[in-house]
């Protein structure tokens, strides 16, 4: 990127934070717990499993040319109805039909069932964190 990006620019990392630096709603631990018991503990990615990186954004752009860091972060909350969190759940690469294939519409059941437990309104409320990593050549 120090060959592209062109003098005055900036290398900017849009995304949330760590996982498991900020303790979610108490319904999605129900849909953690519903995902692992039909796909087990470990995060699926194609047809392997996740493995998180050793270093974060941050600590690599440190130690690049652009090492000036500055860090936005905002917060929304976020409205969803029953269906859209099932259909949320679905669209990750690591919970999607493919990933569940027969086992489909049981998670959905199950899944239904887990949350409507959690918030029988149906509505479920999440924050959800943003930042961006601003870096610059110092």
């Amino acid at each position: 990127l120090d060959k592209l990006v062109t003098a005055g620019g900036a290398v900017v990392v849009l995304g949330g934070p760590a996982p498991g630096a900020i303790e979610p709603p108490a319904w999605l631990n129900g849909v953690a717990e519903v995902r692992t018991r039909y796909l087990g503990p470990k995060r699926r990615a194609g047809s392997g499993t996740y493995t998180p990186p050793e270093e974060s954004h941050r600590e690599v752009l440190t130690r690049s040319p652009f090492s000036r860091i500055e860090v936005a972060r905002w917060d929304r909350t976020v409205a969803r109805d029953l269906d859209s969190v099932i259909g949320l759940q679905f669209s990750y690469s690591y919970s999607s039909p493919a990933q569940l294939g027969e086992h489909k519409d049981a998670f959905e059941q199950d899944l239904r069932k887990a949350l409507l437990a959690f918030t029988p309104s149906g509505q479920f409320d999440e924050v959800i964190h943003t930042e961006a990593i601003i870096a610059t050549r110092p």
